[in-house]
């Protein structure tokens, strides 16, 4: 599996830049196309139809990338894209735009899609649509007996309008793209890091539905949040410094708060059980990075031998501006990691598991390794 990264600050700029890369003999079967809400996502899948090879791409909060040529990058409205030499019969792609709100059976759709294209899948999918249910997406594609799913919700820059994810087909702003990979032909490995810790008494939900939490000890979310902060409470920036720790019964996550609503329910970021404990949860400061770099190399320790060829990464909006110019620095300390060619985005919600509990996060850093097979 050999890369190539290639950052543009125009479409016509990185159609030049891909072409050249071609003509110069890179004969990529795959790519990850990167780009900010500003430019047109229209024109750009017209450019890029031209090409033979697969292309998953997604609007963002930011792009990164990182290589012994080019160092590690951290952009903002920018193009980023890696190309992808691997083997084409080791990947299928699959691009669906959304009428309807039927998410979880998308995710079914998806799940079943990929286990026709090969016995034993890992999924790379991005979603795009500030209402699209990206949790019951992921719970579908897992009832279909996958486990291994990752990836990430497109952004906007913050300006909480139109997320487009898209292909070289088409593109979407209420949808997914699907990328399948054949675990027989590539190795995938994957890890999540948060970093926030919870603090204060543990409280019950008493009343939620899906992202809605309305009741907490069966008081208004709310108020939760006043009796522990008291102070001004801003949403959404008041939740994404100080998301809630959800525990269930077998995993803990964490979930940022969107917006309040006039009855005193929270507006989350994704999915929160009834008869979850949840608490306040705080940034433990800059050594958040540290889980990042712990849960990577943690991930690689636990296959012998194990050397990425490239790493994915999909990370929180929200870390980013926590960690404000840090955040440049967790790339940096993830690349010294994966010691590969990398290529990410911040984004609205990230998607990362191998054990089919939980795979949809908020705040939190996913980084998913791949390695061709058989091939020296």
């Amino acid at each position: 599996m050999r890369s190539l990264l290639v950052s543009s600050y125009s479409i016509d700029e990185l159609i030049e830049e891909i072409d050249s890369k071609i003509k110069r003999g890179f004969n990529p079967s795959l790519a990850f196309i990167y780009i900010a809400i500003t430019y047109n996502i229209s024109r750009l899948v017209e450019e890029v139809e031209k090409y033979p090879f697969l292309i998953l791409g997604s609007t963002t909060v930011g792009e990164f990338y990182a290589d012994k040529n080019s160092g590690v990058n951290d952009n903002e409205d920018s193009i980023t894209c890696m190309l992808i030499e691997v083997n084409p019969q080791a990947i299928a792609l699959k691009h669906l735009s959304l009428n309807g709100r039927a998410y979880y059976k998308t995710g079914q759709e998806i799940g079943e899609w990929a286990k026709e294209q090969f016995s034993d899948p890992t999924i790379v999918t991005l979603t795009s649509g500030l209402s699209f249910d990206s949790d019951d997406y992921v719970q579908g594609i897992f009832s279909c007996g996958i486990s291994s799913v990752y990836g990430g919700v497109a952004g906007d820059d913050y300006r909480f309008k139109y997320t487009f994810v898209f292909s070289k087909e088409n593109y979407t702003n209420h949808g997914i793209v699907a990328l399948a990979l054949d675990n027989s032909k590539i190795e995938a490995i994957g890890s999540c890091a948060c970093g926030w810790m919870g603090i204060g008494k543990k409280d019950i939900v008493t009343k939620s539905y899906k992202n809605i939490l309305h009741e907490i000890d069966n008081r208004p979310a709310v108020e939760f949040y006043k009796k522990y902060l008291q102070t001004t409470i801003d949403m959404p920036q008041t939740g994404r410094e100080y998301p809630l720790q959800v525990i269930t019964k077998n995993q803990t996550i964490y979930r940022v708060v969107t917006h309040i609503n006039r009855d005193g329910s929270l507006v989350l970021g994704g999915h929160i059980e009834p008869k979850s404990m949840v608490r306040i949860a705080v940034p433990q400061g800059q050594s958040i990075m540290n889980y990042v770099d712990s849960s990577i190399r943690e991930s690689i320790a636990q296959d012998s031998g194990f050397s990425p060829e490239v790493a994915l990464v999909f990370s929180c909006a929200s870390r980013k501006q926590v960690l404000g110019a840090f955040a440049k620095e967790e790339i940096e300390i993830a690349y010294k990691a994966v010691n590969c060619p990398l290529i990410g985005f911040f984004a609205y919600g990230e998607i990362g598991t191998s054990t089919r509990e939980y795979g949809f996060h908020n705040i939190t850093f996913v980084t998913l390794l791949l390695k061709e097979k058989g091939v020296l």
